[in-house]
């Protein structure tokens, strides 16, 4: 095909001589504006702003004749930008639509290049789904530049085809405010899930089927114990459409969103060691809030707190992982037990073997670097705080979380029964004392297996009462040896001396090598909160010390065992839950651990 002399040029506008049409317009009943003369419009869109600019040099086409894409990017561009006029993040869609006036052109013969934030998108118009040109999340208060330029294929040799002919567009922006969404973002506060690239929301039925999630439906409900989930997929490159059931086998991670809130506090004694045991489970008030919100500093009993964990990274929330951290390609209890650093091998998923046997180092660096685009980190002390305070919120069960009792450390597991005083297994089975693989137990999509959920439905998080001891970023400074047997220094050597760091760990100070001196404990982190505590001696002979909170196993860090670990093991018992704790060395032993991100 001969190539027109580009110096006989016509310059098209937003609309022009009978050859390209194009009006803008925008709002929920997608209303058109035309554009005359050299000024700004701004047309509203809920809280978005759609801003179109314009001047002398709008859209040009030149000639209205075939073009090279090179030569179509080189045009003076149409320029506009969304704006997002409030804190919260909000879903949107902006789309190109066609109005037919006239003789039309053919929309395979137009293409389009669409630059947004400096990345620019060149595709046919007739490649455009449902006209939809671009759709995301605006973050609150961010704005988004766009550059629209439009050119006939280079490929047409028949310049019949659009000789006398025009198109005509209008362009739309759509917010994702339904009522059912309007009623979540009042409920929210503006701490609504936030979505990666690597992060898919989805939504699990009761089986266990997963679902791409559309956004713009309601696809979580915390006032009906309804969790937001996303997964991270094993191959990135597949994509989904909405409703669209994504097997299990391209899944890697589950997650669950933990949205930022304050809480009223409800115990501020502080215990210096153990007393007498009282049933002090009660309801925990949170009420949720954006990071935008001044902060609650509350220090006594009934104050309100901001909750620690989501401070230290400026978040409007974070997600958790849904199960413990799992070992890809074990096939058995073993397989599992592996003291490694690489992060390829992790998985979080139901039904898996537990990453166990692993340091604190280890596991600190497995997490970190698992999404690093994503803040990945391994759970902190106040972070297994904050989903135990929300669990026991309205917005949770309200109840003890089943214990998994699988005794070969799978992910996703329930005790068919309560569990028993002491070690029995997770069951009332005589003899059962450290659980066998016949452990009448049940998988995490059954009725059974909701009771294991924070949320008694399969939308909330799972392990966090039995299983594995899960190891979190909780630390004591006054330990014997730096690090204690964890090697996070070997790994990271300024680990405990650049501030980098320190938003990583939660800080302790205990310099008596006791298991109760709770009075170092930080409020929010389910520690000494969940006082007064008890020596009891369990059926097994041994003596432990429980809390008022389910009399949950209750060990509090000291020089000798540093590090924090959380939640009990299958044979544990009722000394297993998400209120227990225990404190270790560090080092490569039975404990696994869990991941976080916060994007």
């Amino acid at each position: 095909m001969e190539k027109r002399d580009l110096s006989k040029t016509v310059k098209l506008g937003v609309f022009f001589l009978g050859i390209f049409m194009l009006f803008f317009g925008v709002s929920f009943a997608f209303i058109n504006l035309t554009i005359f003369g050299s000024k700004q419009q701004v047309v509203n869109a809920g809280n978005l702003d759609l801003v179109l600019d314009e001047d002398e040099n709008n859209l040009y086409i030149e000639n209205a004749l075939p073009m090279y894409d090179e030569v179509g990017m080189i045009q003076e561009a149409f320029t506009f930008r969304i704006t997002n006029k409030t804190s919260m993040d909000t879903a949107y869609v902006l789309k190109l639509e066609e109005i037919t006036v006239g003789q039309p052109l053919a929309r395979e013969d137009v293409k389009y290049g669409l630059t947004k934030n400096k990345e620019t998108t060149i595709d046919f118009v007739s490649n455009i789904v449902d006209n939809v040109i671009d759709e995301g999340i605006i973050l609150g208060n961010e704005t988004i530049e766009y550059e629209l330029r439009l050119w006939i294929r280079d490929t047409l040799e028949d310049e019949t085809l659009i000789q006398g002919k025009s198109m005509m567009f209008k362009m739309s922006l759509r917010m994702s405010q339904t009522e059912e969404m309007a009623y979540r973002e009042t409920l929210l506060n503006g701490c609504d899930p936030i979505l990666s690239e690597n992060l898919v929301p989805v939504t699990i039925q009761d089986d266990g089927t997963v679902q791409k999630a559309n956004i713009y439906d309601e696809w979580y409900n915390y006032e009906d114990k309804l969790w937001a989930n996303a997964v991270v997929l094993l191959d990135k490159t597949r994509s989904y459409s909405e409703y669209e059931i994504i097997p299990e086998e391209n899944i890697e991670s589950y997650f669950v969103w933990i949205p930022r809130f304050k809480y009223q506090i409800f115990n501020d004694t502080v215990y210096t060691g153990v007393t007498t045991l009282e049933n002090r489970v009660q309801e925990i008030k949170v009420e949720f809030e954006n990071k935008n919100t001044q902060i609650s500093n509350g220090t006594k009993k009934n104050e309100w707190l901001t909750h620690p964990a989501f401070t230290s990274f400026d978040t409007s929330g974070f997600w958790v992982g849904k199960y413990e951290s799992g070992y890809k390609g074990a096939t058995m209890e073993l397989e599992a037990e592996v003291n490694s650093s690489d992060s390829t091998k992790l998985q979080i998923k139901p039904d898996v073997y537990s990453w166990r046997n692993i340091t604190v180092g280890n596991a600190f660096k497995v997490s970190y670097d698992y999404l690093r685009e994503d803040e990945s980190h391994m759970m902190k002390n106040t972070e297994w705080g904050a989903v135990a305070y929300l669990q026991h919120s309205k917005y949770g069960s309200m109840a003890s979380v089943r214990n998994n009792n699988y005794s070969s450390h799978k992910t996703g597991y329930a005790s068919v029964t309560e569990p028993t005083l002491g070690y029995s297994g997770g069951t009332s089975i005589p003899g059962n004392l450290y659980g066998t693989t016949s452990d009448i137990t049940q998988l995490y999509n059954t009725s059974i297996g909701y009771l294991a959920s924070t949320t008694k439905n399969i939308t909330g998080i799972y392990d966090m009462s039995g299983g594995s001891w899960e190891y979190v970023m909780g630390y004591n400074i006054d330990a014997s040896t730096l690090g204690g047997a964890s090697g996070i220094d070997g790994i990271y050597p300024d680990f405990f001396t650049n501030d980098i760091w320190k938003k990583y760990y939660d800080v302790y100070s205990n310099t008596i090598v006791d298991g109760s001196k709770y009075q170092t404990g930080l409020l929010g982190d389910a520690t000494r909160e969940v006082g007064p505590f008890v020596k009891v001696t369990d059926p097994d002979k041994y003596l432990r010390i429980r809390n008022s909170w389910y009399s949950a196993y209750s060990y509090f860090v000291n020089p000798i065992h540093p590090w924090f670990e959380r939640g009990g093991d299958y044979q544990s018992g009722i000394t297993s839950g998400i209120f227990s704790f225990g404190e270790h060395t560090g080092e490569n032993v039975y404990i696994s651990f869990r991941l976080v991100l916060t994007p």
